[in-house]
Formats: structure tokens, C-alpha cells, sequence
């Protein structure tokens, strides 16, 4: 974006701690079909709760990153969905019955619970951490309010919690790295000027560049 001409800021809008793994570890200890990993984020805790045990779930990683991810921690994903939301892992899911664990975020997405509940699964969600909101930068927050920032990258939901949160309405034009962050955008009353047609970053280039136009 900056080689198209953008003067990109950055800030830091949320981070994530980490829970307690209590939770997990006595999930782990009952029989499951799938573990589904939504984001790379829960990879360390499933590492830490396994403590070297073996795993006999299939696993299922929505998107590379999540995936490779898996692969570096040695395990290896059975199914990965792209592009990388919860639709698509719904989409490309076997239909039930079986057990299905998920281990994520506190706040995490009903998305892709609901899908393979419809599917015919029991899918149990687990916290292994949370995603907390950070104050923005007195600079920032004056350029928003003051209407010169042009466009928004919304990477997830949270982001436009934090953002709303500091800054307030209404905001500059969003572009949305997916769907889910699309309509949490949408909700908190953002305006969604384009959404990322893949979870890359020339696909959010292109979105930018388009919202901009």
C-alpha cells in the first residue's frame, strides 16, 4: 500500500493474554472426534496442555497460517479450510454425528460452532485466551476524530471493538480482511467500504486500493 502511495499508520489495537489451561487439559482427557483450530493463537496452549501426550483427534485448521502453525508444533492437519474463515471450514466439514473441540478465544466467533452443530456435532468451545483492547494513541485518536484518516483495516472483530471504543463514531471507511470482521464492523456502526476477497495481502491491497477510489 505505501508503494501505491498510502501513508499507512500503524497502532497496536488489542492483545491477546493467555487463560488458565485447566479447561483444556480435562477436555483433553475425554475422547473427541476434531480438534478445530480457528486461529494460530490456540496452537501454544493445546502444545503446553498435550505436555508430550499423544493426540488421536484429526485436526482441522482454518487457513494456512493456522495450519502451518499445526505443522510446526508436529502436528499435522487433516483438513484445511481457505479461505480462511468459518464459513468455509462449515463448507468443507464432513456431516456429523462425532465430537468436536475447539479451543479459541473467550469472545470467540459463533462461527464455526453454529455451522457444524447444523452439521450434526457436538462441538464443545474451550478459552485459552483472551483478546483485550489497548488505549490508542493520543495521535491517532485525534486523526480519527478529526476525519483524516481515509480508510480502516479492520483485521478482526476486536479491532473494531478497541477502535470504537477509543475513538468513536462514525470513523473512517472500513476494509475488512473477511466477513466476520465485515459484519462486527457493521454492527458497531462502521461503515464497510470493501471486505478482502482472500485473507492475503494483496487481497487487502486491492481492497483498500478499491475503497479508495
Amino acid at each position: 500500500m505505501t508503494a501505491a502511495g498510502a501513508d499507512v499508520i500503524l497502532a497496536a489495537f488489542t492483545e491477546q493474554q493467555p487463560l488458565p489451561l485447566d479447561e483444556l487439559r480435562a477436555a483433553l482427557a475425554e475422547d473427541w472426534d476434531w480438534l478445530v483450530f480457528s486461529s494460530a493463537k490456540a496452537v501454544p496452549a493445546l502444545v503446553e496442555a498435550l505436555a508430550g501426550r499423544p493426540l488421536t483427534a484429526q485436526l482441522a485448521a482454518v487457513g494456512p497460517a493456522t495450519a502451518e502453525a499445526l505443522s510446526e508444533a508436529g502436528l499435522t492437519p487433516a483438513l484445511v479450510a481457505q479461505p480462511a474463515n468459518g464459513a468455509a471450514l462449515v463448507t468443507a466439514f464432513p456431516a456429523g454425528p462425532g465430537r468436536i473441540l475447539i479451543p479459541g478465544a473467550a469472545d470467540h466467533s459463533l462461527e464455526p460452532s453454529a455451522g457444524l452443530v447444523a452439521k450434526g456435532w457436538d462441538v464443545h468451545n474451550v478459552a485459552v485466551y483472551r483478546t483485550i483492547s489497548l488505549p490508542l494513541p493520543e495521535s491517532v485518536v485525534s486523526r480519527w476524530q478529526a476525519g483524516t484518516i481515509d480508510a480502516f483495516i479492520v483485521t478482526a472483530g476486536s479491532v473494531a471493538r478497541a477502535a470504537v471504543q477509543s475513538a468513536g463514531l462514525p470513523g473512517p471507511r472500513v476494509v475488512a480482511l473477511g466477513p466476520s470482521a465485515a459484519r462486527v464492523a457493521t454492527d458497531l456502526g462502521l461503515t464497510v467500504a470493501a471486505t478482502a476477497t482472500r485473507p492475503l495481502a494483496a487481497a487487502l491491497a486491492d481492497a483498500v486500493l478499491a475503497a479508495l477510489s
